[in-house]
């Protein structure tokens, strides 16, 4: 079992009316542990969207397992996977708006 482990910078909150970060968040970083692939990754996309005036990040992975992967980046949530490769999966983008995937794998079309 392949684990992605990220480590998201925790946001940095500003005092309303300076411009200096309250000291007590920067630089902190939280790691996420995303298991799920079993087999090594190809690569891995991040996709902001601002939604509602609420931002959401996603994260799309192309694995050898096949099965490419949607999760939420900032909490490390599976959303969903990318069944139908007959091959590894090397290459994985998502469009500017995150509602799109595509996504690459060395199979032979018929």
């Amino acid at each position: 079992l392949i684990n992605i482990l990220l480590y998201l910078s925790e946001s940095t909150t500003m005092a309303p009316a300076t411009p200096e970060p309250i000291a007590s968040t920067k630089g902190r970083q939280i790691p996420i542990v995303c298991p799920g692939h079993t087999r090594p990754l190809a690569e891995l996309q991040f996709r902001s969207v601002h939604e509602n005036d609420e931002k959401r990040t996603f994260l799309v992975s192309a694995c050898h397992d096949k099965m490419p992967m949607l999760r939420d980046a900032a909490t490390g949530d599976w959303i969903g996977t990318f069944a139908g490769h007959k091959g590894a999966v090397w290459s994985c983008r998502l469009d500017p708006a995150a509602l799109l995937a595509g996504t690459a794998s060395g199979e032979r079309l018929s």
